[in-house]
């Protein structure tokens, strides 16, 4: 069962989203004027033309990413405020590259000089002053690393080695400033109504609710002539509740509401039923019964699913170039496997990361131009099971030269590949009661008295499903199920995902709640065989006094 802080997961996640980080005091805008753009716009000039030390090369490339983010945070647990703040931030990041496409300073050791604070008056040479020093900083290290790297492959023999940088057409876009609006006092008293709630439900040992909302602005500058300037808005509401089974074991969940503005989150009435439904579930979960081991057939509902692929799939379908020196360690990439099944025939998958809803949901992994300044289209990625390519930053590979749009950072170091919007369907797709009884028949064939079925589990790493959250034993003899918890997975390969049995034919989606943001959009499959055996740890042991709603005095 839960085994991570599932009360900071959505914090972590919006962070990066929005990105977001704290609250209010009645919402805010950026302002609309372009003197960061000019300052970054002429510090490249003369960086471009200036920088360079005695007898080592000047920059043949140079890109600045800055970003201006107004944030509001609010938290509150059992009716009290906790917290309501607003914070303003400014940063930029920088990689100079030094040598030329075919061969320059990136792709070995680490990436760019991090990130640096920029003032956040619009003051042109306080701005210069800081964008200076942070191009200063990172051309030296450039030059360093440029130096290693010539040597390191004059003794060492790289085969089929791809060029380290590939074209990209200049962009020149300017959207409208960024702002974000919402009555402050409004909010203040909606998190309290909405963590009052708790005081209902006395099993729950811990919960809380967060509200996140901002503003952002993002400037992309390059030497290659890109002048872009996007904006962002969002806003969330995180609820979390944890509570013990009676031998201690942890038990946790969450709601996590997500809009681009305050409209688009639902109302206060429906979050409040939202955490009646999550305690009483909660409560039930914590007196079912712990499952000790299983191998079979087991069906993941949409939401689940969506987790799986991200799990199993994502990274793999994203084109890393193996760094120099690495001897090919952590290479996650399924480039080797392209023309070949990955799926089952009926199976189909590509990115479009341009849209912002599906079937009215906001999607977290949605962007119109990636970190490379590069807008994304739509890429095909499995026709008929077949891996046909994968997606792409600027950093080519063997086998894929040409970015389609997906090279990401998250604000930190070097963009690299990553989904956006990642949809799964599968042509045969069947109604959810074909789906259970699909399940049913795997495992009479199986000779088992009951299958599992996953409603909902948590995130997992690259090659690592989460642990199921709410999970049920689906009976051979008549259908019946029965809640079980306690449960883990074992190692799962990406390879067992051709063994999906079945497929549903709706799709919901999954927004991943750490890291890059992405979205899966994904049905509900069944997968042959994976086993799951009993969490095996030591447990807290109950609390010494009851909370404070379970007291009589």
């Amino acid at each position: 069962m839960p085994r991570r802080n599932t009360a900071t997961i959505a914090s972590i996640y919006l962070m990066l989203f929005l990105p977001i980080a704290s609250a209010a005091r009645g919402g805010g805008a950026l302002p609309d004027n372009d003197i960061p753009m000019k300052a970054l716009v002429d510090e490249l000039a003369r960086s471009m033309e200036d920088l360079v030390l005695e007898d080592l090369p000047r920059p043949y490339f140079i890109q600045y990413n800055a970003q201006d983010r107004i944030t509001f945070n609010m938290r509150a647990a059992y009716g009290a405020l906790l917290r309501s703040d607003r914070d303003r931030y400014r940063f930029i990041t920088c990689r100079v590259r030094v040598g030329s496409p075919k061969l320059d300073n990136t792709n070995m050791g680490r990436g760019s000089g991090g990130r640096a604070t920029l003032p956040l008056d619009d003051n042109q040479a306080a701005l210069r002053h800081a964008i200076w020093q942070m191009t200063d900083s990172d051309y030296k290290h450039a030059v360093e690393t440029l130096t290693r790297k010539q040597a390191f492959l004059k003794q060492k023999t790289v085969e089929d080695r791809p060029d380290d940088f590939s074209s990209a057409r200049p962009v020149r876009a300017i959207q409208p400033s960024a702002e974000i609006a919402f009555d402050n006092k409004q909010w203040e008293d909606n998190v309290e109504r909405l963590s009052a709630r708790f005081k209902q439900y006395p099993k729950i040992q811990n919960s809380g609710v967060t509200f996140f909302a901002g503003a952002e602005n993002r400037w992309i500058v390059n030497s290659e002539g890109t002048r872009l300037r996007t904006a962002d808005t969002g806003v969330s509401v995180e609820i979390h509740a944890q509570l013990q089974a009676e031998e201690g074991m942890h038990l946790a969940d969450e709601l996590f509401y997500l809009g681009l503005q305050i409209d688009h989150l639902p109302t206060i009435e429906e979050m409040l039923a939202g955490i009646d439904r999550m305690c009483e579930k909660l409560t039930a979960l914590s007196q079912a019964p712990v499952l000790e081991h299983y191998t079979g057939p087991v069906l993941f509902e949409p939401i689940a699913a969506g987790k799986v692929f991200q799990a199993l799939l994502a990274d793999g379908l994203c084109a890393t170039p193996i760094p120099i020196g690495s001897g090919g360690w952590g290479d996650t990439s399924l480039e080797k496997k392209i023309g070949q099944r990955i799926l089952p025939r009926s199976f189909n998958v590509y990115d479009d990361s341009g849209p912002q809803r599906f079937e009215g949901t906001i999607l977290a992994g949605a962007y119109t131009y990636d970190d490379e300044a590069v807008q994304p289209g739509r890429v095909t990625l499995v026709e008929k099971g077949i891996l046909k390519t994968l997606l792409a930053g600027r950093a080519p590979t063997r086998r894929i030269k040409k970015t389609t749009g997906h090279g990401r950072s998250g604000g930190y170091g070097d963009a690299h590949a990553t989904i956006g919007c990642l949809y799964v369907y599968d042509d045969d797709g069947m109604s959810a009661d074909e789906l259970k009884e699909k399940l049913i028949q795997a495992v009479r064939e199986e000779g088992l008295e009951f299958g599992l079925r996953i409603e909902s589990m948590e995130a997992g790493g690259y090659g690592e499903l989460g642990d199921p959250i709410y999970a049920y034993k689906v009976y051979v003899d008549d259908g019946r199920e029965e809640l079980i918890r306690g449960m883990e997975f074992l190692p799962t390969e990406t390879r067992s995902l051709r063994r999906i049995l079945a497929a549903g034919a709706e799709r919901k989606v999954y927004n991943a709640p750490a890291g890059i943001p992405v979205s899966v959009i994904a049905p509900a499959i069944i997968l042959e065989e994976l086993e799951l055996t009993k969490i095996e740890r030591e447990f807290d042991k109950l609390p010494i006094l009851k909370p404070p709603p379970q007291r009589t005095k």
